[in-house]
């Protein structure tokens, strides 16, 4: 199970008032800054909502150590005021309602998807890590009450940035207009506040997200699939992959799709990336996977799917996509990550 550091803060201006959070995520080397708005909330529901969108954030079940200068937040879970809450039917007293039990019933789920241990850091002293936070969720309501001063509104997702270091380059909601509505995605027309004040539309395809999976067979075959795309006119050979559905979790939807596509199923499955499929016009983002100590059976695909399954050496996959034999890019991606981690060029 991976480890990963989490600093979480909430911001209010006036309680309730305009409202910032903002999370910093450290795994290895890495770092992420994630951070975002509301225009009418409260001082705690940010605290809340901030280790929620970090924890949302990662995408599959992570030892964390999560440190938040909120009381409120880390007593709940080291005092288990949360477990007590839970047995009295989320009621403090017997006619007093929990406050915020929309955010924590979301935070309770996330604390048993991860193994977490709750830190109580203080607040605006020498933490680096937390004064970041705290940046983040100040600058988010400094420029949402830019917004408002100068006559605009939020509509729906409030998360206008997800780095104080973009500040410069991050674009602001002001309203969204849906286009069309499908069975997989929906178009939508955005009127964004840009960096310099002026103002743009920004067309927008949104899309669930979907999981992508390698599947590695003990002789570093991989298996893949091969069908008719429509919108391109041709047979694509492709990783297996699918969209996820409504609140399914990433992982869940790779170990479905994996058998539904393949009949394959995994000793082992783990997630190596996520990314955008196209961020200039789209939200789709594609979780990627390797699945391990495979074990075949009978598939069972939708029934509009026509698909046949390969196994291929990985070398010759590789030569596919050099003739442009393989063009369909989540597909490069997964192989060629796969080739490198096949040559122990890289780990998992």
């Amino acid at each position: 199970m991976k480890k990963v550091i989490i600093y979480t803060d909430g911001a209010c201006s006036g309680n309730p008032g305009i409202g910032g959070w903002g999370a910093v995520l450290m795994y290895g080397e890495h770092e992420k800054e994630i951070s975002g708005y509301e225009e009418e909330t409260t001082n705690n529901r940010m605290e809340l909502k901030a280790a929620i969108e970090a924890l949302k954030y990662l995408k599959e079940p992570c030892r964390v150590e999560l440190y938040s200068d909120s009381a409120y937040l880390v007593n709940a879970f080291t005092q288990n005021w949360i477990g007590k809450w839970k047995q009295n039917g989320w009621r403090r007293k017997e006619s007093e309602e929990v406050k915020n039990i929309d955010l924590w019933k979301e935070l309770d789920k996330l604390n048993e998807r991860h193994n977490i241990e709750w830190i109580k850091v203080k607040g605006h002293s020498d933490n680096e890590y937390n004064n970041r936070c705290d940046k983040l969720a100040t600058d988010q309501v400094k420029r949402y009450s830019r917004m408002l001063r100068e006559g605009y509104h939020s509509v729906g997702d409030s998360s206008v940035g997800d780095s104080s270091a973009d500040a410069e380059h991050s674009e602001g909601v002001i309203s969204k207009k849906q286009i069309f509505k499908g069975n997989i995605i929906g178009v939508e027309s955005w009127q964004v506040l840009l960096p310099n004040g002026k103002e743009a539309s920004r067309d927008i395809v949104i899309h669930p997200g979907a999981s992508v999976i390698i599947p590695v067979s003990k002789n570093n075959e991989l298996y893949m699939v091969r069908q008719y795309r429509t919108p391109v006119g041709e047979v694509s050979l492709e990783l297996p992959a699918g969209k996820l559905d409504e609140g399914e979790e990433p992982d869940v939807c790779a170990i479905r799709e994996l058998k539904e596509e393949t009949g394959l199923e995994a000793d082992k499955i783990q997630h190596i990336l996520s990314f955008y499929s196209t961020p200039g016009f789209s939200n789709e983002i594609l979780h990627l996977y390797i699945a391990t100590g495979l074990c075949e059976g009978i598939a069972c695909a939708d029934e509009d799917e026509f698909v046949t399954v390969e196994k291929i050496p990985i070398d010759e996959l590789t030569n596919m996509i050099l003739s442009n034999k393989i063009t369909d890019a989540k597909t490069i991606i997964g192989i060629l990550l796969a080739d490198k981690f096949i040559k122990g060029e890289a780990e998992i």
